[in-house]
């Protein structure tokens, strides 16, 4: 199938010599696509490809052909709308995890295929970290909690730097963290208060269980399976299942982990009301630092804050405004001018003030 380079990803085996105006192909028939070639087409200024229809893995190539026009003009297949796509993950999730359940297995590839149309969006509007909140229901939390890690994940690795094949991982990864949740009793899943002591050891081994569900799978990474049975540790030492701390945590591991959390204390749960992106990661700073990498949290920081002049926001207190000036040491602070008054607030001064919300 033909597909535009832009939609290429890692693993994709071409299917008909790539020639870029030379003698021989620049890339030959059958050659497993990685980021020197990408380089490469960029180079040679080649806007489409033909490939096979499955990854060198095996896995069917989850991407957008290119669709032909009467008179044989080119035009790339819609998607649809964003939250539409994430709503039919969120559908498909569900059914799943009913699945695991009853005792099922975990069918990555299937997770994955659908994962996929939905992540090449995120990249494409990588506002949809605003949203995400927004959309999130307590009665469902632990599905829009795992499809919206995986999103975080894979917004984070590409800031921290990860290749595309690192960032896919991931995000497959952060959408199976809580599948051991299946096996948690429903009276727990379900409990709208505090959990017992013995209600708390439980669900503490839940990455275990999700870990057990993966660790014979061929289509992730050891260390992509290690970071989900590490997702809950901490660089202190005070996660769990075991504790571990420091160096004894992959990089992989804490993409994770910040992703959780800052999803899980976003998003609406069944005993207390989701927070502001802003104000999560605010907390993060304060009550959690020496927990979570340094340079991630700088990168989750730069992706929530640091919004361009004139982005209309909501306050916490519920009133309109628009961004005015961002200080590079306040990213999740700027000034602000409010609409209906023009009164200018400099919120790294109104301390009791933050941004509740970024109108798209």
């Amino acid at each position: 199938m033909k597909v535009n380079v832009q939609d290429l990803i890692e693993g994709c085996r071409v299917a008909e010599d790539i020639m870029g105006l030379t003698t021989y192909p620049i890339i030959k028939k059958g050659t497993e696509l990685g980021p020197i070639h990408f380089e490469a087409l960029k180079a040679f200024n080649i806007q489409q490809v033909e490939i096979f229809s499955k990854l060198a893995d095996g896995t069917q190539a989850e991407v957008d052909p290119v669709r032909e026009e009467a008179g044989g003009a080119s035009v790339i297949s819609e998607d649809p709308p964003l939250q539409k796509q994430y709503m039919e993950l969120i559908h498909y999730y569900k059914d799943v995890f009913n699945n695991w359940q009853s005792g099922g297995k975990v069918d990555i590839v299937a997770l994955k295929s659908r994962l996929m149309p939905l992540l090449r969006q995120a990249a494409k509007d990588e506002n949809i970290i605003y949203q995400l909140h927004g959309w999130s229901q307590a009665k469902y939390y632990i599905a829009h909690h795992s499809v919206s890690t995986a999103i975080i994940s894979y917004l984070l690795a590409k800031k921290a730097g990860y290749d595309q094949g690192g960032c896919i991982q991931l995000a497959v990864s952060g959408i199976l963290t809580d599948t051991g949740m299946a096996k948690m009793p429903m009276s727990i899943l379900k409990k709208s208060g505090a959990l017992t002591q013995d209600e708390a050891k439980e669900i503490r081994k839940h990455p275990l269980y999700s870990y057990q569900y993966v660790m014979d799978s061929p289509l992730l990474r050891n260390e992509m399976k290690a970071a989900i049975l590490q997702h809950h540790e901490r660089l202190d030492g005070s996660g769990y299942p075991k504790g571990s701390r420091g160096k004894e945590i992959s990089k992989s591991s804490q993409v994770l982990a910040l992703a959780d959390v800052f999803h899980a204390m976003t998003s609406a749960r069944l005993y207390r009301a989701k927070k502001s992106p802003f104000k999560a990661l605010e907390l993060i700073w304060e009550d959690e630092m020496g927990k979570f990498d340094i340079a991630l949290l700088r990168a989750l920081q730069e992706m929530v804050g640091g919004l361009a002049t004139g982005t209309r926001v909501i306050l916490s207190d519920d009133r309109p405004a628009e961004v005015i000036f961002t200080q590079p040491q306040h990213l999740l602070r700027p000034m602000v001018k409010l609409a209906d008054s023009g009164e200018m607030i400099d919120l790294t001064k109104e301390r009791k003030l933050y941004i509740e919300q970024v109108i798209s």
